[in-house]
């Protein structure tokens, strides 16, 4: 009995030994894995990546639901109106940068819009647009750069073909989406160090989103805010040309004249037949 007991009492010292063993091995793992995520996250080219993997995601889930959304007004017909909004108040459900959602037919004549509060515009020819105009030609999906729709909203056209059970052409649904919050909604949820910026931007040099919010919709190319600084526009029009890379520049701290030197890393973003060129970036320390 009583070396049952010392038996006992060892392996008790034994079980508390490699308790206390795994809980510091643990704790020693999660203040590293921690500590790394902290250094990934307040990197720009780690950020790069990530915000680039949430933009596109978000992309690509519109693109589905418009997809699907043609695909069955296709096989409903354009005569089952009612199911047709429904299918567009779908695709705006739980985007709120959506402007409106609509059914265009093949002569560019806005025919079925959804929300209501744009109802007023059916019938409004856009017929001239770029998104209408290379659909019309390619019948295939686009997304267009920003506009000013027929709406009065600055917004980007994304539209998916419509073919009838017969294959033939019958017009798009098209998804206004403001451009701005959507990014702002994806950079806010997107778990990036504190010391990282970012803006994205267009081919053509168009701020679709800066972090300050100063600088949103200006032209890195072309407005004067930027004519002081040629190393910023030397690096951007290299992002236009490279898919991706690194580089660095001096401008000012948001809301002040303090001038800094800032590193960033890109990422060109493909969806559809445009181009979003992501950027990252934080001071040097």
């Amino acid at each position: 009995m009583f070396i049952r007991q010392i038996a006992d009492w060892h392996s008790g010292r034994r079980r508390k030994g490699e308790v206390r063993r795994f809980l510091l091995a643990f704790t020693a793992f999660s203040f590293f894995f921690m500590a790394g995520q902290a250094v990934g996250a307040n990197d720009p080219g780690d950020a790069v990546a990530k915000i680039k993997s949430d933009i596109l995601a978000v992309l690509h889930g519109i693109e589905g639901t418009i997809s699907h959304a043609a695909k069955e007004t296709g096989r409903l017909g354009l005569d089952r109106e009612a199911e047709i909004r429904k299918l567009l108040q779908a695709c705006n459900a739980g985007r709120p940068y959506v402007v409106d959602s609509a059914f265009i037919d093949g002569k560019g004549i806005m025919k079925v819009i959804e929300p209501g509060q744009y109802r007023q515009y059916e019938g409004a020819d856009i017929s001239k647009q770029e998104a209408v105009v290379q659909m019309q030609r390619t019948k295939k999906p686009w997304m267009g750069n920003v506009f000013v729709s027929v709406e009065g909203v600055k917004s980007i056209d994304i539209e998916y073909p419509v073919f009838s059970k017969e294959n033939q052409f019958l017009g798009s649904i098209s998804m206004l989406v403001r451009g701005e919050e959507l990014i702002r909604s994806v950079v806010a949820a997107a778990k990036i160090g504190s010391s990282i910026k970012c803006w994205v931007m267009q081919k053509d040099g168009l701020l679709l989103y800066e972090t300050d919010p100063a600088q949103r919709g200006l032209n890195l190319f072309t407005d004067p805010l930027y004519k002081d600084y040629p190393e910023l526009i030397t690096l951007g029009r290299r992002m236009v040309k490279e898919e991706e890379g690194k580089g660095s520049y001096s401008f000012p701290v948001h809301g002040t004249r303090n001038v800094v030197k800032k590193q960033a890393a890109w990422e060109t973003a493909h969806f559809l037949n445009n181009d979003w060129i992501i950027v990252a970036y934080s001071e040097v320390k």
